[in-house]
C-alpha cells in the first residue's frame, strides 16, 4: 500500500505522514522539488512514476481567505484546476482521492452544517473549494472528502490561528478577533488520525471531520491564550464588520459530527483534549528547544531563577579536574555532560511529568533525524530494545512472524542480553565464529550456517566495529531473513557512508553512561520499515493496541468503535492488547537528559574516532605480541572501544594487571564465547563449525577505552604505559614517541 501525501509540509500533511506510518502505511516521498498540482505535466510525469493506491490532497493556498479574494484566478488555479489534474490521474491509476474542504463552503446563516445541506458560498475561497469537492466526486466515486474548519497546531512554520494568538501575546500585542464568527476548532492530528482510520475503514463520501466544540473566534483564542499561559486580555473580542477583512466569512459556521459518530462510533475530540494535545505540542517546542516564552508568573520567574542556578551549580561542582598519573583513574567509558543535561533535568523534574511525554517526543524526533531512519522508539534500556525487536518480530500483526523453534544466526562472542530474548521467546540460536581483528561474526560462515529452519540473523557491531553489511544484507535479501542489528556499541559509524543501524528491519541502541551518549538507563530501537512502527510502539507499550501518547485518549478517533479479536464490539480501544508486551517506557526525566546529549553526539563520534586513531598509531610497534583491531575499509566505524589480542607468549592477564596496576581501566569481550557462561551452558542451541577464533577472543582479548570523556593526557599515559609493558617484556621494543 502506497500512500501520496500533497501538501505534506502543511500542519495536516506533516500529521498524516507520522500517522501513516504509524499504521503501517508506506509513504511516498514528495519529489525533491515541490509538486506543483497546477501544473499538469508534471503531475502526469510524478504519478506515472509512483502510481500511489491513495492520495492524500491536502494542498492549500499559503496567504488564506484573503488571500483568494484578492487573487481570484490563482485560486482558481490551485484548488479547481490543481484539484482536477490529481482527480484525473488518480482515476487513471485507479488511487483512492482524499480531498480536503471546509465549512467555507456554506454561507453561515444558519449553521452548523450537515454532509446533506446544500453548500452556498460567499468567498472566492468558499467557491473555490466547493468547486473542487464536485470534481473530486465526478472523477473519482470512491473518493473521500473531508470538511473541515479552524485547523490549527503548534508550528512555528505555519500561520494557522494557534500561531497568530502565540506571535501576538507572547509580544504583548493586543489581538482583535471576531466574536461573531462561528467555528469547531480541530487539531491537526486529530484530522490526520481521523482521516487514516476514514480510509482504513474503506468509506467514501462526504464526512465532517471536526473537534466536538463550538464556539467563537474570540472564545477559542482566550482559551488558546490561557492554555500557553499568556494573558487573555490581550484578545479584544470585535464584530467581523469591525475588523473589515477582505473575504466575507461564514458567521454561523461550524459543522455537525453525526454522521462521523455513528462511523466511528466514538464521539469527535473535545476542546480539553484537543488543548492537551496542543500543549504537549507546544511545551516540547517553547521548553526545550530554548524558545521560550518570557516569564509572566511568579512560579515561571521562580523556576527561571532555579534553571539559572543550575547553571551556576554546574560550573562549581562538575568542573574538570587535573589528571594526575596512576591516580586519576583512566575510565574505559563514562558519562560526558554539561549544564544542557542539568538544565532539562531540572526542568523537566519541576513540571513533574515523570513518564514519557513532552521530552520523550522531542527526543524520538532528534534521533529519528540523526538517524535517517523511519522512526525511533524510546525504551528503559539497549537490553528491552533488543527484547522489544525479538519480539515485535513474533508479532501475529506481521503475515510471517517468528516462532518458537525458528533458528536465527548469532555470534558466539556476543552480550547476553542479546541472546537472551533469543532463549526466553523460544528461538533457537544458531552459533557463529567470530574473527580476532573485527571480533564480529566471521562474513565468511554466514551462508553456511543457514538451514530450511532459519528465519532471522540478529547480529551486534562488536564494540562499534562495523560487519560486512555487503555480506548480512546480500543473505537476508536472498534467503527472506528479519535482520536485526544491535547497534548499542556503534551508534555513529557507518558502512558505505550509511548509518549502521539503517541496513536492519529493525536496529537496537543503548543509553547507559559507557555508550556513545546517555539517558543514565535507556535505549531505542530504529524502525526502517513502517510495517513495524506500530508493532514496536505496542510491545513497548503493554501489548496495547492503542497508541495514544500517556495521559490522552482517542488518538485513533474511534475509541469506543472498534470490534478486535472476540471482545465485543466497542470494547475500550485503551485496554485492548493486540501483542503480549511489557511497559519498557523509560521516564521523561530521562529523555531529558537525552534531549541535550543527541546535539553533543557527532563531536562524541569524532573524539571516539580521534581518540582510537592516536592509540591505533603508537600500538603499531608491539605488533608483534598484540593484534591490533581490523576495520573494513567500507566502514567508518564510530568505535566503543579499542580492542586488543595478545599473542606470541604474552598472557592477557599479565597485561591486563600492568594497566589496571596503572589505574588503566580494562574490559574483557563482553562474555566471550557465551555458551561458556553459567547462565547460558544448557540452552538450546545449534553450532556451525567450530568456534576456535570464539575460544581465542575469551582467552586472549580484552578492550581499553576511546570515550569523549579522556583528555590529551590520558591517552599518553596510556600509551606510554604500553610502551613500558613492551620494553619490560622485550628490552628490543622500541617506545613510541608522544
Amino acid at each position: 500500500m502506497k500512500a501520496l501525501v500533497l501538501g505534506a509540509s502543511g500542519q495536516v500533511g506533516q500529521n498524516l505522514l507520522r500517522i501513516l506510518g504509524l499504521n503501517g502505511i508506506e509513504v511516498i516521498g514528495p519529489p525533491s522539488s515541490k509538486l506543483d498540482v497546477r501544473d499538469e505535466s508534471a503531475v502526469k510525469s510524478y504519478f506515472d512514476v509512483v502510481r500511489p493506491h491513495v492520495i492524500f490532497l491536502t494542498v492549500n493556498t499559503s496567504g488564506g481567505v484573503d488571500y483568494c479574494e484578492n487573487q481570484q484566478e490563482e485560486a482558481h488555479r490551485l484548488n479547481v484546476e490543481g484539484t482536477q489534474h490529481v482527480a484525473n490521474f488518480s482515476e487513471k491509476y485507479a488511487a483512492r482521492l482524499i480531498y480536503y474542504s471546509t465549512d467555507y463552503i456554506f454561507d453561515g446563516t444558519s449553521g452548523p452544517y450537515s454532509e446533506e445541506d446544500q453548500p452556498f458560498p460567499i468567498s472566492v475561497y468558499g467557491q473555490t473549494k466547493w468547486e473542487a469537492e464536485k470534481i473530486v466526486h465526478s472523477f473519482s466515486p470512491r473518493s473521500l472528502i473531508l470538511r473541515t474548519t479552524a485547523v490549527y497546531s503548534w508550528d512555528r512554520t505555519s500561520r494557522n490561528f494557534a500561531m497568530q494568538v502565540w506571535e501576538n501575546l507572547q509580544a504583548g500585542k493586543v489581538m482583535r478577533v471576531p466574536h461573531d464568527q462561528v467555528c469547531n476548532p480541530t487539531i491537526a492530528e486529530y484530522l490526520a488520525e481521523v482521516s487514516v482510520r476514514l480510509f482504513q475503514m474503506d468509506v467514501e463520501g462526504v464526512f465532517n471531520v471536526v473537534g466536538k466544540d463550538r464556539m467563537s473566534r474570540a472564545e477559542f483564542a482566550k482559551i488558546l491564550a490561557k492554555a500557553m499561559a499568556l494573558d487573555p486580555n490581550l484578545i479584544l473580542p470585535i464584530s467581523s464588520a469591525e475588523l473589515g477583512q477582505k473575504a466575507p466569512r461564514p458567521l454561523q459556521g461550524g459543522l455537525k459530527t453525526d454522521k462521523l459518530k455513528n462511523t466511528l462510533g466514538t464521539d469527535a475530540i473535545d476542546i480539553q483534549e484537543s488543548l492537551k494535545r496542543f500543549r504537549r505540542l507546544w511545551r516540547a517546542d517553547t521548553h526545550i528547544t530554548g524558545q521560550s516564552r518570557p516569564a509572566s508568573s511568579e512560579a515561571e520567574r521562580c523556576k527561571e531563577e532555579i534553571l539559572k542556578l543550575t547553571q551556576k551549580y554546574y560550573s562549581l561542582a562538575h568542573a574538570s579536574r587535573d589528571f594526575t598519573p596512576h591516580k586519576t583513574r583512566v575510565n574505559y567509558a563514562g558519562r560526558v555532560f554539561g549544564p544542557e543535561e542539568l538544565v532539562n533535568l531540572i526542568d523537566s523534574s519541576l513540571d513533574f511529568w515523570l513518564t514519557l511525554g513532552p521530552y520523550g517526543e522531542v527526543f524520538e524526533k532528534k534521533m529519528k533525524t540523526f538517524m535517517g531512519c523511519r522512526d525511533f522508539v524510546t525504551v528503559n534500556s539497549g537490553s528491552t530494545a533488543n527484547l522489544t525487536s525479538v519480539m515485535s518480530l513474533m508479532s501475529q500483526q506481521l503475515d510471517h512472524p517468528l516462532r518458537a523453534g525458528d533458528e536465527v544466526i548469532t555470534p558466539a562472542v556476543t552480550f547476553p542480553t542479546t541472546l537472551a530474548p533469543l532463549v526466553h521467546s523460544g528461538l533457537i540460536p544458531v552459533f557463529v565464529d567470530c574473527e580476532v581483528g573485527t571480533y564480529n561474526v566471521n562474513p565468511r560462515l554466514l551462508e553456511g550456517a543457514i538451514s530450511n529452519k532459519t528465519r532471522a540473523m540478529f547480529l551486534p557491531h562488536t564494540l562499534g566495529n562495523a560487519c560486512d553489511m555487503d555480506v548480512v544484507c546480500d543473505l537476508a535479501e536472498r534467503h527472506k531473513l528479519y535482520l536485526i542489528e544491535d547497534c548499542c556499541d556503534a551508534l555513529g559509524g557507518t558502512f558505505r557512508g550509511k548509518n549502521l543501524g539503517t541496513f536492519g528491519d529493525l536496529s537496537t541502541v543503548s543509553f547507559f553512561p559507557a555508550h556513545h551518549m546517555t539517558m543514565g538507563e535507556g535505549g531505542g530501537v530504529f524502525v526502517n520499515h513502517a510495517r513495524y512502527s506500530r508493532i514496536v510502539r505496542s510491545i513497548r507499550d503493554w501489548g496495547r493496541d492503542c497508541w495514544c501518547a500517556p495521559g490522552e485518549s482517542n488518538t485513533c478517533g474511534k475509541r469506543f468503535g472498534w470490534q478486535l479479536g472476540e471482545l465485543p464490539r466497542g470494547y475500550d480501544h485503551k485496554y485492548t492488547y493486540s501483542n503480549i508486551g511489557y511497559n519498557f517506557k523509560p521516564l521523561d526525566l530521562q529523555a531529558a537528559i537525552g534531549v541535550a546529549q543527541v546535539d553533543r553526539l557527532p563531536q562524541f563520534i569524532e573524539l571516539r574516532k580521534k581518540n582510537f586513531d592516536r592509540l591505533y598509531q603508537a600500538l603499531m610497534p608491539y605488533q608483534e605480541y598484540i593484534v591490533l583491531p581490523t576495520r573494513d575499509p567500507r566502514a567508518d566505524p564510530a568505535w566503543f572501544g579499542f580492542p586488543l589480542t595478545v599473542q606470541n607468549g604474552i598472557t592477557r592477564n599479565e597485561l591486563v594487571q600492568w594497566l589496571e596496576n596503572a589505574n588503566i581501566d580494562t574490559r574483557q569481550i563482553f562474555g566471550g564465547n557465551i555458551l561458556k557462561q553459567p547462565g547460558f551452558r544448557n540452552i538450546p542451541h545449534r553450532i556451525f563449525g567450530t568456534l576456535k577464533e570464539t575460544d581465542r577472543i575469551m582467552e586472549n582479548s580484552f578492550f581499553i577505552g576511546v570515550y569523549p570523556g579522556l583528555t590529551e593526557e590520558m591517552i599518553d599515559f596510556v600509551i606510554e604505559q604500553f610502551s613500558r609493558f613492551f620494553q619490560k617484556v622485550s628490552p628490543s621494543c622500541k617506545a613510541f614517541a608522544i
